[in-house]
């Protein structure tokens, strides 16, 4: 039992090794971006709403083949709090991935994440 356990683990890890290697793509041509499929709001930040703070955080990430955002950063920021709430609530996003002639690749894509009052 303890042997197959070991063996199992061994080789989802070489399976991920090897995931980590393909390459990224970006959209154009026959690379199609992925599609947004569950959105979490993020939180907008008490001090921020006292202050009027509005605007856009554009952070660049990679959506794998699973449909996730990794390697996540911000490129444009607004605020040290708001920068936060975007890349921790866009960890709880879901992606239908991005293709290359049909089969699921890792695309890297700049998402904007806009703050606004009501």
């Amino acid at each position: 039992m303890y042997l197959a356990t070991r063996i199992l683990v061994l080789i989802c890890l070489a399976a991920a090794c090897i995931r980590a290697d393909d390459p990224v793509y970006e959209p154009g041509g026959d690379v199609k971006p992925p599609k947004l499929i569950h959105y979490v709001e993020p939180d907008f930040s008490p001090s921020s709403k006292e202050a009027y703070v509005e605007g856009t955080v554009k952070i660049s990430t990679v959506v794998t083949v699973e449909g996730n955002a990794s390697e996540s950063r911000v490129v444009s920021g607004l605020t040290a709090d708001e920068d936060k709430s975007a890349l921790e609530a866009l960890k709880h996003w879901k992606f239908s991935p991005g293709t290359k002639s049909g089969t699921p690749v890792k695309v890297k894509v700049t998402i904007q994440i806009e703050f606004h009052l009501l």
